[in-house]
Formats: C-alpha cells, sequence, structure tokens
C-alpha cells in the first residue's frame, strides 16, 4: 500500500517540479545568512523558475 501511494504521488508530482525543488529549497536555507544570503537566493529561485 505504501510502495503503491509512493509511486501515485511520484507520478502525481510534475518532472520539472521535482528538478527544480532542491534549488529552491537551497535558495530558502541559504536566504539566512546575513549579507550574502538574499543575492545568492535570488540566483537560486531564478534557476528553479527557469526550469519550470
Amino acid at each position: 500500500m505504501r510502495v503503491a501511494l509512493l509511486l501515485l504521488s511520484c507520478l502525481a508530482l510534475n518532472a520539472c517540479g521535482v528538478v527544480a525543488l532542491p534549488f529552491r529549497v537551497a535558495g530558502d536555507v541559504i536566504d539566512i545568512v546575513p549579507i550574502v544570503g538574499s543575492p545568492i537566493s535570488g540566483v537560486l529561485h531564478g534557476v528553479g523558475n527557469a526550469i519550470d
């Protein structure tokens, strides 16, 4: 049952969204860094948007 639910959820996700997710998560994590976080975060979110 768990395997079927996992497969169904993977099929429901768009392949591009799965590829872009690490860039968005990394951008959110790096955004915490005080001075350089915001510019780098913007670049990583831009990459995620370009993939989508």
